[in-house]
């Protein structure tokens, strides 16, 4: 998953920011708060900090970007 999310960050780099969190270092608040289930999680939040989409498990680029896209569409 390590390439699909570099190369997501490289093409929204200044648009949206990236945040990646090692469970095993993380917070329990952390997890609560982004609904941890499972790892890989992927959790997209929009500018208030909701959560839009949540992925568990291994996700692909198409849909990661789409769930990106969805997220700036919004003003």
């Amino acid at each position: 998953m390590k390439p699909t999310v570099s190369r997501l960050e490289q093409e929204y780099e200044g648009k949206i920011d990236f945040t990646v969190y090692n469970i095993d270092e993380t917070s329990d608040d952390v997890l609560k708060k982004y609904k941890f289930i499972g790892r890989p999680q992927f959790v997209v939040l929009n500018r208030n900090g909701d959560i839009v989409a949540s992925h568990n498990g291994m996700v692909d680029y198409e849909t990661l970007k789409a769930d990106l896209e969805t997220v700036l569409a919004v003003p």
